[in-house]
């Protein structure tokens, strides 16, 4: 067959619609030949076997007549011989018998003349006729092979029937294993195919079998689910470069230059304010575009980077917004090269770099101001790299260092000078001849290699030059390596130091004489106190003498008059009982008052004693505090003044009752001083004070003394516990009441003081006292202010540091 045969029998086959077509047309030929070719073999054999067996059948019919034919032949039994010849006539399969005799005329045939040609039709089996041993005829049997060839094809017949009928089965059964095996999974493979290309989306076929098309069917799943997962990445990745080129305002461009085709994607034109079909895909329109100063030298630039074979650059160039503005766009291609390097296609982005540009124009400036502002500082300035390299100096610095400016400047687009260079200079230069142990000497190494540890932390250290300046430098090391040092003239501070430093002298020496006066103030104060304490004394024994004094004066005057009365005889009984009712009352009054006057002096005495020693016992605060009320009696009649104590009794205190003493007699005598001003007309106003005394869960003592006085104006609260501040300037007040109960509370007493006070409304200090005294007085912390409770007035407290 020729090659054309050949492909026009290919095309057919390709034309054939279904597999199962195609099944048939190999399966029912190959079928057919193959039984048709293992039937003629069988038949064949068939034939000959059928054949074989008939010559058999005959040659045992003619050797058992030929026995009969003997004795007939022998005694020439005509009738005999016929009969024997008729039942052997009676096989079908015999066309002629013959018997012959060996006598003239001793022929016999069944058939007469035929027996001739019936060789011919079949065979002929031929037997010699024996009779006392001595053949006497012959026996010729001729058959045929018609009843042979009739089996033959009966049977080929019945074979045929069945044989189509197992063809059809088989084909059937065939049809079937295709349909069950290939033709259903196949036909769901192709539905699969069909519906995707549709646009149904990707079904995975339903199909699950361990042959080859389940193989098949498996990967083709398998195939689905990884280009379902490639088309979700690519989908992720679009929309990631999408967004990314959204977010950094940028688009992609592509240009053929085969074609001269040019594409860009829609985010270009939102870039310069367009909408998405306004500006045509031109080399053209993107020309037109570009600022008219930088088109020509952009273009030109752009054809000679094609032609000097880069695969990429980037440019940077301004473009007309809608609106007339210019945007800066930072252009970046790569170039698509055949073998021999020629530009193919060009593919690339174009981004909106206009804030970049403005922001690095802006910095630009800021520098050049910031070179201005340094060259214009009194201050040198230097900064030295993680190689030891100067990147920026000032004017000053040049000068501070004494050398050339062209010194610290590197040329146009080379680094600056290495700062180990700069220490050769100065030393050339005479700079550290005088101070030998400079640390420049051992920032760098002796080949100026590189840095010392020095560099771990800053560090000052002033440097004499040798024309006297004295420059302090000072040293901060970069967190990326290197340094920034700045350089002051310090000549005149330096000069001025022994100035400063004498008349720190000075000022010690006057805040010492301050410190003695202060204290001398202070024990002044205090012996005021005390003297005060002393008036009260005098005052208080004075009353209870003199009533003993009088009642001892009455007694003796009528002891003298009863004596005399006795001496001239006159003396009555009543003037005995006179005397003695006289005498009882009198020595009564007299013993009543000197107890008095004894209490009241050994309570002074108590008084006196813990103002003026400070020791530390243990005292009930309700007796300490009348004891102390009572000291202050003579100061409190000057005036229509009342002292009114609330404290609950049995309230024992470990602490310095002197250092107590002390502070609520300050506070009655300020209260007196500020807090009761004279009426118009001169006189004194009635005033009221109240010592409350509490115990409170904290183990210390609430000690609060209020005054319904004038109170103190907001400005002056935070001062109250300042020494010598008063309002009473020129009045006798020395400003050190409240400062040295101030200092008592918080150092001796070891508490904390404050104060609460509108004007008009009165004024309370609280005080708030450990029961039990620290061991010794602590130091103050002196006096703070910050915002009471209620009415707006403020309130100070101040506690032990």
């Amino acid at each position: 067959m020729s090659s054309q045969g050949i492909d026009s029998v290919a095309r057919a086959w390709r034309r054939v619609p279904t597999v199962s077509a195609k099944f048939l047309m190999i399966l029912v030929p190959s079928l057919v030949l193959a039984v048709s070719g293992f039937s003629a073999i069988f038949f064949h054999n068939r034939y000959q076997d059928l054949r074989d067996a008939l010559r058999d059948k005959v040659a045992t019919i003619a050797d058992v007549n030929a026995a009969a034919l003997s004795h007939n032949l022998w005694s020439y039994d005509v009738t005999a011989i016929h009969n024997v010849m008729q039942s052997i006539a009676a096989n079908r399969e015999l066309v002629c018998v013959e018997v012959g005799d060996n006598q003239p005329d001793g022929l016999f045939a069944s058939s007469g003349p035929a027996c001739s040609s019936a060789g011919r039709a079949g065979g002929v089996e031929r037997r010699t006729v024996m009779a006392l041993g001595s053949p006497v005829g012959t026996l010729a049997l001729h058959y045929t092979q018609a009843p042979v060839r009739e089996q033959l094809r009966q049977e080929i017949a019945n074979t045929v029937f069945l044989l189509l009928l197992m063809l059809a089965g088989t084909v059937a059964a065939a049809l079937a294993a295709l349909r069950l095996t290939i033709g259903l999974p196949l036909r769901r493979l192709v539905d699969s195919i069909l519906d995707f290309e549709r646009g149904h989306g990707r079904r995975p076929v339903d199909w699950v079998a361990a042959d080859e098309m389940g193989r098949v069917i498996l990967a083709y799943n398998g195939m689905l689910a990884r280009l379902d997962a490639e088309a979700a990445a690519l989908r992720q990745s679009e929309q990631r470069l999408a967004l990314a080129i959204t977010a950094t305002r940028s688009s992609v461009w592509d240009y053929d230059l085969r074609s001269t085709q040019y594409w860009w994607s829609k985010e270009f034109p939102a870039l310069l304010g367009y909408g998405p079909d306004e500006l045509p895909m031109t080399a053209a329109t993107w020309e037109s575009l570009l600022h008219p100063d930088e088109a020509a030298g952009i273009v030109a630039e752009s054809r000679r980077r094609v032609r000097d074979k880069a695969m990429a650059y980037t440019a940077v160039y301004r473009m007309r917004r809608r609106d007339g503005r210019w945007a800066w766009i930072e252009d970046r291609a790569t170039a698509q090269r055949d073998a021999g390097g020629a530009a193919l296609r060009l593919t690339g982005t174009m981004s909106d770099v206009t804030e970049r540009i403005q922001a690095e124009l802006d910095l630009a400036r800021e520098r050049n101001i910031l070179q201005v502002t340094l060259d214009n500082t009194d201050q040198g300035i230097i900064k030295v790299d993680h190689d030891l390299r100067v990147v920026m100096s000032n004017r000053r610095a040049a000068e501070l260092l004494d050398v050339p400016p062209e010194a610290l400047a590197g040329g146009p687009g080379l680094p600056g000078p290495a700062f180990p260079d700069i220490v050769a200079l100065q030393r050339t230069r005479g700079a550290f001849d005088a101070m030998g142990d400079d640390p420049d000497l051992h920032l760098v190494s002796e080949d100026g290699a590189g840095l010392d540890g020095l560099l771990d932390q800053p560090f000052t250290f002033k440097r004499r030059r040798p024309d006297g300046r004295i420059v302090e430098v000072r040293t901060n090391p970069l967190p990326e390596g290197g340094f920034v040092r700045t350089f002051t003239d310090v000549t005149v501070e330096a000069r001025s130091a022994e100035e400063i430093f004498h008349a720190m002298q000075a000022l010690e020496a006057a805040y010492a004489d301050l410190k003695e006066t202060q204290a001398s103030l202070v024990q002044a104060e205090k012996m005021a106190s005390l003297a005060l304490l002393v008036a009260g004394v005098a005052h208080e024994i004075n009353t209870p003498v003199g009533i003993a004094f009088g009642c001892s004066t009455h007694l003796s005057a009528r002891t003298r008059a009863l004596s005399d009365a006795f001496a001239g005889g006159t003396m009555k009984k009543s003037d005995l009982t006179a005397y003695v009712a006289t005498a009882g009352e009198s020595t009564r009054l007299i013993q009543q008052n000197l107890t008095r006057a004894a209490e009241l002096i050994q309570s002074f005495k108590r008084v006196a004693i813990d103002q003026t020693s400070q020791e530390r016992r243990r005292f009930e605060l309700l007796t300490y505090l009348e004891e102390v009320v009572t000291s202050l009696g003579p100061a409190l009649r000057k005036g229509p003044h009342r002292v009114a104590i609330a404290c609950s009794p049995g309230i024992v205190l470990d602490s310095f009752p002197g250092a107590l003493s002390q502070v609520v007699t300050n506070l009655v005598m300020n209260a007196l001083t500020h807090a009761f001003p004279p009426d118009p007309d001169g006189h004194a106003t009635a005033g009221h004070m109240v010592i409350d005394a509490e115990e409170s869960p904290e183990g210390e003592v609430v000690l609060r003394f209020a005054d319904d006085g004038a109170g103190i104006p907001a400005e002056h609260q935070s001062r109250v516990f300042e020494p010598f501040f008063t309002t009473r300037r020129g009045t006798g007040g020395s400003g050190l009441g409240l400062h040295i109960v101030f200092n008592l509370v918080t150092q001796t007493l070891g508490g904390r003081i404050s104060v609460d006070s509108a004007p008009g409304d009165g004024t309370t200090f609280t005080l708030r006292i450990p029961k039990t005294a620290g061991a010794s007085p602590g130091p103050s912390a002196g006096p703070s202010a910050g915002q009471g409770p209620g009415g707006g007035a403020r309130r100070v407290e101040t506690e032990a540091a």
